[in-house]
């Protein structure tokens, strides 16, 4: 299931809804007064903290890392990009390496999406660790292990050995978990105009990928009540409002939130010698 998006919110009118959610009461504020700027800082600590709670599917996108052509003589590793949060860990979830099938208009890579190697994620000890298997399918014992597998370490991804000529041939494809776009707050070091209570990014709509803006509004207005005594009243309420909202988007989220399923095969015969 995906969730719809919604049209996002004008950072002038985010603020004056987080302050009518904290004091009942209708404000102004403009982009160089320091209360304003106050409510954008909290809503991008609450921002940082929504993408870290768990795998959204409303932030979830499908990039292409770049080709492993050109990289046969060394360990291949891509960096993240700066828009992107982390990798995805969903059920099944993994790196794949697709066929070239050519080139679109734009310069970018069109996929043969029917066949890919799947590269799952291991730990950072796989880096140098030689895996075995106890059997392989002609009951050899202790076979070295050579399926492709990635390490993360920070934004670099990290294969565990080598490609071969087959897989070096190929493009590397993540889904990733992307940042969601952080408020703008003005200031004299970027906005030049800010004496004069305009800005650059006034008319810019943010939180275009959260489903429902309202909790961060009512999340921010209960961590900014914190620092207001005729608001400290307030506090349990926004902080209950909030959490119902986010409740609701979970639920929504039916991808991330369902169990995942469980897998088995058809048991056969055993021989027992």
């Amino acid at each position: 299931m995906t969730s719809t998006m919604s049209k996002g919110i004008s950072p002038y009118d985010f603020v004056q809804q987080v302050y009518y959610a904290q004091e009942k009461t209708i404000l102004d504020f403009w982009p160089n007064d320091d209360k304003y700027r106050e409510v954008l800082i909290e809503a991008n600590l609450i921002l940082r903290e929504l993408e870290a709670m768990e795998d959204w599917t409303w932030l979830r996108e499908t990039i292409v890392l770049g080709s492993c052509d050109d990289i046969t003589n060394e360990i291949v590793q891509f960096e993240l990009p700066d828009d992107v949060y982390k990798l995805s860990t969903l059920n099944h979830d993994c790196l794949r390496l697709y066929p070239i099938l050519g080139e679109d208009d734009e310069g970018g890579y069109i996929l043969n999406e029917t066949y890919f190697i799947p590269v799952p994620i291991a730990s950072s000890g796989d880096q140098r660790f030689n895996r075995e298997k106890q059997t392989n399918w002609l009951a050899m014992n202790h076979v070295h292990d050579f399926q492709l597998r990635a390490v993360v370490q920070g934004n670099v991804i990290k294969f565990n050995r080598m490609l071969t000529p087959h897989e070096a041939s190929m493009v590397l494809v993540a889904d990733v978990q992307k940042h969601i776009k952080p408020f703008h707050v003005c200031n004299p070091n970027t906005c030049i105009d800010v004496e004069d209570s305009t800005c650059p990014n006034a008319d810019d709509f943010y939180l275009t990928e959260v489903p429902d803006p309202n909790y961060v509004i009512m999340a921010t207005a209960a961590r900014h009540a914190e620092g207001s005594p005729p608001a400290l009243a307030r506090i349990a309420g926004l902080q209950d409002a909030a959490q119902r909202i986010l409740s609701q988007m979970r639920a929504n989220d039916a991808s991330a939130t369902d169990s995942d399923y469980i897998e088995w095969d058809t048991p056969g015969y055993i021989e027992v010698i």
